[in-house]
């Protein structure tokens, strides 16, 4: 997200009201606000948990799952706040903090707004209103995809690792209700990636929605290299946890790097902010890639994907049983074989395998 994102929608016209606000989207989003602070006090409740048994590392990891991304993407949030009123009107920081506030404790609150906000301008047959407030809804709800983005990857992904870690170095047996978080993990991860993408593509007015046809095959390649990747570093962490977090530190400021040498994405006016939240793309890309800016990213992909591949086979010989290492690469494979399909047949203005 450039830092300019803020002027992607201007001139929108009636025409453009492609994708309407309906009572069920806005339903949708009251029970997302809901389940995000929801989320946050199961977070804390676990932690709670490991200290009141004694697991004190366990815990000190919990909250610091909690606490670094509430600060990143506080700040990545501010930036966006910021880039979106830029040159419009003076900042009143009362307000600020209390927009990042609200956001990350319910992180869909402002979306709602706005989209109450247009079905009161439809009822009142207000086509000025109407637009401007369509406008904002989608704008709101590309900058919580982006943030949403971060907390799956910083605040979710770092806990179920924990926890399927823990599955596979003490407890062995997956009871339902293991089995059942670890699957709305791996599906709401997948939901999250293809949110933030169709969110992304809605307020490019230049460029094709993605098709229902697409979004079921986004959704399964992102299910399937997720998942992959995410059992791949819980399998080695429950059996080398040092020596796996020293890796995943050297993965994300490699990629990070990489991020703001080759991208020069402009998510904050400090240089260090800046390749600060560059990082935050390395944690994301210890499990799958999505791009900073809307660019060619088929040599991107080619090298990412060769990249995970190596380490996924080094470390299933070396670390993993044969029938688990299997599992991973074929879901792995799997994964990439319908990203291919994807950019092949569904992806919008797409004929051909251009990426």
């Amino acid at each position: 997200m450039d830092y300019d994102y803020a002027q992607t929608m201007e001139g929108m016209d009636c025409s453009a009201l492609s994708q309407q606000i309906t009572i069920f989207n806005i339903a949708l989003t009251l029970i997302a606000a809901l389940m995000r602070f929801i989320s946050i006090v199961m977070n804390w409740c676990l932690a709670y948990e490991y200290w009141s048994t004694s697991s004190y590392a366990y815990c000190n990891w919990t909250i610091a799952s909690i606490l670094v991304p509430m600060i990143l993407t506080s700040l990545i949030y501010s930036n966006v706040l910021l880039a979106t009123n830029s040159g419009k009107k003076p900042v009143k920081y009362a307000d600020h903090i209390g927009k990042i506030v609200l956001s990350y404790l319910f992180r869909d609150n402002c979306t709602l707004n706005w989209a109450l906000k247009y079905l009161d301008a439809k009822k009142r047959k207000d086509k000025q209103a109407e637009i401007e407030c369509y406008h904002r809804h989608l704008k709101e709800e590309c900058n919580v995809g982006f943030v949403r983005l971060f907390d799956s990857f910083l605040e979710s992904a770092p806990q179920k690792i924990l926890q399927l870690a823990i599955l596979l170095r003490y407890i062995k047996v997956l009871s339902f209700m293991r089995a059942l978080t670890f699957l709305v993990y791996f599906t709401s991860i997948a939901w999250c990636l293809l949110a933030y993408n169709r969110s992304n593509r809605l307020v490019q007015l230049d460029k094709y929605n993605i098709s229902t046809k697409g979004l079921i095959v986004q959704f399964w390649f992102l299910l399937c290299l997720t998942a992959a990747r995410t059992t791949l570093i819980a399998f080695i962490t429950s059996k080398m946890p040092c020596e796996t977090f020293a890796s995943c530190l050297v993965h994300i400021f490699l990629c990070g790097t990489l991020v703001y040498i080759v991208d020069k994405p402009k998510l904050a006016k400090s240089y260090f902010l800046n390749y600060l939240l560059c990082l935050t793309f390395g944690v994301v890309y210890l499990f799958i890639f999505t791009p900073v800016k809307d660019a060619p990213t088929k040599y991107k992909y080619i090298v990412y994907f060769t990249f995970c591949m190596l380490q996924n086979i080094v470390i299933c010989v070396l670390y993993i049983p044969i029938y688990i290492a299997i599992g991973i690469n074929m879901l792995y494979v799997l994964g990439i074989v319908l990203m291919i399909y994807y950019y092949m047949y569904c992806h919008p203005g797409i004929i051909s395998a251009v990426y």
